[in-house]
């Protein structure tokens, strides 16, 4: 229940923060597209949730983790590390954003435009939002085929089989954000 109140003062402020930024005219599509944005978050963390879970084999059945060996245990804290660590990198974001409500209606009255930003966002909000439907619709409609594939968040479908695309993927994804 509390996650619930913080993503609703998450929301209040972004709605406030987009009020500052739309230009007149141009408000639903501000708001669309932020909208779009941020909802598009959670299916894409689902789906890079599953994918990690390649690197820690013992987090895949429920029957090793109730075994609860010093193992097990050391690979969920190295996930939850893991996992920590991605979230403070966020902060890192903070220096790009405006300090005060006239800091951003400089921004707003200058009418700097970038292109390549523009075009930059776009494209990379579409091309998560396609990933992750494509990830999550391929392992739930055709779970019996494709759910298995490491790559995909499964534990694999052969002793064999590599793991070396689902770390490349997860590197790639890394890469990408830094």
């Amino acid at each position: 229940a509390f996650h619930k109140f913080i993503y609703t003062l998450n929301f209040v402020a972004s709605v406030f923060c987009m009020v500052e930024v739309a230009e007149p005219g141009f408000e639903s599509i501000t708001y669309a597209l932020i909208t779009t944005a941020a909802n598009s978050v959670s299916p894409l963390s689902s789906v890079v949730s599953y994918q990690l879970l390649a690197f820690f084999p013992l987090l895949h059945t429920q029957q090793s983790i109730a075994q609860d060996t010093w193992e097990v245990r050391m690979e969920f804290a190295t996930l939850q590390v893991i996992v920590i660590l991605i979230n403070v990198s966020s902060l890192l974001c903070l220096p790009m954003l405006p300090r005060q409500k006239k800091e951003t209606r400089d921004l707003v009255a200058r009418k700097e435009r970038s292109t390549f930003w523009g075009k930059f966002t776009v494209v990379t909000a579409l091309l998560f939002l396609t990933y992750s439907t494509i990830v999550t619709f391929v392992t739930v409609a055709a779970s019996d085929v494709y759910g298995c594939f490491k790559m995909l968040g499964g534990s694999g479908c052969s002793a064999n089989e590599s793991d070396t695309p689902a770390h490349m993927l997860v590197a790639g994804g890394v890469l990408f954000f830094f």
